[in-house]
């Protein structure tokens, strides 16, 4: 996980553009439709738990990093803690 991704509020777009992808090529690899992407990009929709899990995959980050960047309050969750699993 890159550590500059927990310090700093990243958006959604940066995130995947951080990792290589393009909209697009998220969508596909997410199996969503590259309009359901740009609207979390957007703001205008959040991912369900499954779909967090699977960008959270994707991008090789926390879900407390992707849900800051598609800006859910996470106030009050506590800090991801590496596991030794």
């Amino acid at each position: 996980m890159n550590e500059d991704t927990i310090t700093t509020d990243k958006s959604l777009k940066d995130l995947i553009e951080q990792h290589g992808y393009t909209q697009k090529s998220f969508a596909k690899a997410l199996n969503r439709a590259y309009s359901t992407v740009q609207f979390y990009v957007a703001g205008q929709k959040k991912p369900g738990c499954e779909i967090l899990a699977d960008m959270c995959r994707l991008l090789d980050e926390s879900p407390k990093t992707v849900m800051k960047s598609l800006g859910i309050d996470v106030t009050g969750i506590p800090n991801d803690v590496e596991s030794t699993d």
